[in-house]
Formats: C-alpha cells, structure tokens, sequence
C-alpha cells in the first residue's frame, strides 16, 4: 500500500468507548482520517466493496475468526487489515499472516506505540511483536489424525479418560498416551484447554459429537480464549464433575 497524504482507516468494534478514543487520538492527526466506527461486520465488509479505507483496523471479540478475515481480505485485497486486542496465539497469528493480516496490536499498546505501528502499516510494514512474529513463522500447521480429533472432541464433552476409552474401544491407558501426545501437538496445559481448543477450533464454539476428519479440515481457527468467562468457567466445572 502507498503512502498516501491522509491514510484512511476503518475501524471495527463492538465497544463504542474504543471507537470514541481512536477518534479523539487520530483527530489532530495530519496523516491519518478515521473514515467510520463500525459495530457490524456486514457493515465493515459493505465498506470496503464501496469505499475501501488503506486500513482496516479490527478490535477482536469473540466473533472474529479466520474466515471473516478472509472475508475481509476478499471484499478489498488492497486493504490492509490489522488486528487490535486480546492476546492470540502463535497458531493463529501464523494463520492470520497467512489470511493476508499485516499487524496485530495488543490491548495495552499506549498511544504512541498505536500512532508508529499504524505509519508503519501505512508504509507497507508488518506490525507484530518481535517474539510473536518469531514464534508464528516457526509454528507448523497443527494436523490431527481422525483418532486425535476424536479425542479432543470428546474431551470437549466433559468426558474422563474411563468413559473415553468405552466410548472409542480404547483402553484407558491408551487414552492417556494419546492425550498426553495431543497436549504437546497443540501446545496445551490441560484438559481444560484442549477442551476449549476443541470448542473454539474445531466446532466453532458447539459441541459436537465426532466429526470425520474431512469435516474438520474444513473448519477455521478462531480467535483463541475468545469464548465469555461464564461459559470457560462452566465448561472447567464440567470437567471436573
């Protein structure tokens, strides 16, 4: 993207306190013209097939997934898109840069660190934190064979290793060795995460109950830890029932 006299930036967000702040930051700004605020993502798509700002900048809620941003970059390629907020995982930056995301900012970025990554996406720049950026380049794409998949599916079920293993025809110390192999494929702590990971990555927030690994291939990556606090704390409560 050139640079331009005025870059023209978009923003989307579900927290009108955030949009309001932008604006009030980019207001004595020469170099920058905040085009619109929006709070639906149909709306944010509309603009960049009508009138595509050089930036559009995307505060993650629990709705963002790869597949919007693919929307995203689809609507407009000349758009840059960059991503505000939340922590994200190595996996998914990885997969964002892949979807065509130029930067992502974290949620305590001050103001002045905001105003030099933004000239810096303006110059055609990539925006990631050093250690986030190493650490998405490194990662390798996570593939789960059907047998994996479906452990981590019925994990997300609430189920322990005993009824896993009668459900599946395994033994309970097989389950074991299998799930032990899934946490460092996916780089998970516990039984929660892989739980949540199955939730959020593979079924789209709902539980399902076995889907074939051709099915599975077919799902995005969502944002990761993006589900409320009641529903992690509901699912952990389960768990351990």
């Amino acid at each position: 993207m050139e640079l331009n006299a005025r870059t023209r930036i978009l923003f989307y967000t579900l927290q009108p306190f955030v949009g309001q702040g932008l604006a009030s930051v980019l207001k004595s700004r020469q170099d920058f013209d905040l085009v619109g605020c929006d709070d639906d993502f149909a709306t944010t798509v509309a603009h960049l097939l009508s009138d595509p700002p050089d930036i559009v900048l995307i505060y993650i809620s629990p709705g963002i997934s790869l597949a919007r941003l693919r929307e995203l970059r689809s609507a407009n390629r000349h758009t840059t898109i960059v991503l505000w907020g939340t922590a994200l995982s190595s996996e998914f930056v990885f997969q964002a840069m892949q979807a065509g995301i130029r930067g992502w900012l974290p949620d305590d970025t001050s103001t002045a660190a905001l105003l030099a990554a933004l000239c810096r996406i303006a110059k055609g720049e990539l925006s990631f934190e050093p250690a986030v950026l190493e650490a998405a380049l490194s990662q390798k794409r996570v593939v789960l064979s059907k047998r994996e998949s479906q452990l981590v599916a019925l994990v997300a079920q609430g189920l322990k290793n005993k009824e896993i293993a009668y459900s599946s025809g395994l033994t309970p110390g097989t389950v074991k060795c299998y799930l032990n192999r899934i946490f460092k494929k996916l780089n998970v702590d516990d039984r929660l995460d892989l739980a949540l990971y199955g939730l959020k990555n593979m079924f789209g927030g709902q539980i399902g109950s076995g889907p074939s690994r051709e099915r599975l291939a077919e799902r995005d990556l969502v944002c990761p830890r993006a589900l409320p606090l009641r529903s992690r704390e509901s699912l952990a409560v389960r768990l351990l029932n």
